[in-house]
């Protein structure tokens, strides 16, 4: 008698499961653009979770039947949405990592079994903040570090500064000490517009580290630059 309860208990609980497709999310936000790609939704304590992409951004959004809500999810002081999240910014970066290549601007040479790309705006305060630190970090612990611009529209001179970069040959040390030059030339303007196109749909913000591995960190976090490159 007991086992047949508990199977009754599984049957009707079953039937209740939430069906975690678009369209319980846009039940509840039909103003959400359609250009918003939903790149994966599991059930979680009862609800859905629904890992987002939208304009360089990946965040958690949160359905059931009967509302949805915006944010991250913690339990006991961990962060249940943090894996889904992370494990979508890794295969969105797998995608562009030969790109990366193609469209650095300088190099310090480390193992080529560990690689990070700093993705810096020459106007960017966090970047200034972070760069030195950054470099230090990958001497010391042997890794190559690749630079790519990605100027932003909110720092106006920036784009010409990260063209002139380019077309004086410039260096790491000049990046570290401020130097850009004053140059144009048709091999900059394409290298700095195809950066900018490459990475306008993965990122929002700079500065952005993203390893060889698909690993990104966001902004200059130090703290986990260091875990990162040990």
């Amino acid at each position: 008698m007991r086992e047949k309860l508990l199977i009754l208990g599984l049957l009707v609980n079953a039937s209740f499961a939430l069906e975690c497709n678009e369209a319980l999310l846009r039940k509840h936000l039909p103003f959400m653009p359609q250009d918003v790609k939903i790149a994966k939704a599991r059930e979680v304590f009862g609800i859905c979770e629904y890992v987002v992409e939208d304009r360089g951004s990946v965040f958690t959004l949160y359905a059931s039947e009967d509302f949805a809500l915006a944010g991250a999810m913690f339990s006991k002081g961990q962060p249940v949405s943090r894996e889904s999240v992370e494990e979508v910014q890794k295969e969105r970066m797998k995608n562009i990592l030969g790109k990366l290549s193609a469209l650095h601007v300088a190099e310090i040479k480390g193992s080529q079994d560990k690689v990070m790309y700093m993705i810096s705006d020459p106007d960017c305060p966090f970047c200034e903040g972070a760069k030195n630190k950054v470099v230090e970090l990958a001497k010391k612990n042997g890794w190559t570090l690749r630079l790519v611009w990605f100027p932003l529209p909110i720092h106006p001179q920036a784009y010409d500064k990260a063209v002139s970069f380019v077309c004086e040959k410039r260096t790491w040390e000049d990046y570290l000490k401020g130097l850009y030059g004053t140059s144009k030339c048709e091999e900059g303007i394409k290298k700095v517009s195809e950066s900018v196109d490459t990475l306008k749909p993965y990122v929002s913000g700079t500065p952005l580290f993203v390893f060889s591995d698909g690993t990104i960190i966001q902004g200059a976090n130090m703290k986990a630059l260091e875990e990162k490159m040990k």
